[in-house]
């Protein structure tokens, strides 16, 4: 049995045990919570900045449908750029795409190369003439959160030039 003295040198101890543990939880929860609202922002800045990379790649999309359709003359050579530009479009998510803003020319023509295989019967006379072409396409992508992308990608095409 103890005695009333010990008892009394005891009183509160539990009480200062128990605060100093709830502290220590309660600064451990905080610490989580912050870890998961950090994370949480840095999950949407990362979908913000994909959905504002996906708009770029639709004005890439757009751009080649404007090679695909351009019609092109013999005066056009490398180095010259279309004066179409890559068309400014909100898609449904709120992204829009458009003409990359840090380049004065977004569809440029890098090379003319040889006949296109496909069509060897291309070089009669007053006929268009069928050459590989290279571009070069640019574009700009905008999330609804203000996230930008820029892409740029060089593609191949077989062009119709008029003699």
């Amino acid at each position: 049995m103890r005695t009333t003295r010990t008892r009394r040198h005891e009183r509160g101890a539990a009480l200062l045990v128990a605060m100093v543990l709830m502290a220590l939880m309660g600064i451990i929860g905080f610490a989580s919570l912050d870890t998961v609202m950090r994370d949480r922002q840095m999950s949407g800045n990362h979908s913000l900045s994909q959905s504002a990379l996906y708009a770029a790649d639709a004005g890439i999309a757009a751009a080649l449908d404007v090679v695909r359709t351009e019609v092109v003359t013999a005066a056009l050579a490398p180095g010259d750029c279309l004066t179409n530009t890559v068309p400014s479009v909100t898609l449904p998510n709120g992204s829009t795409y458009g003409p990359d803003t840090t380049a004065p020319n977004q569809i440029c023509m890098l090379a003319s190369a040889e006949p296109c295989s496909q069509i060897d019967a291309s070089i009669e006379q007053g006929q268009p003439v069928f050459l590989n072409t290279v571009w070069n396409l640019r574009s700009e992508g905008t999330a609804p959160g203000g996230a930008r992308a820029r892409a740029q990608a060089t593609v191949v095409r077989c062009h119709a030039f008029n003699n």
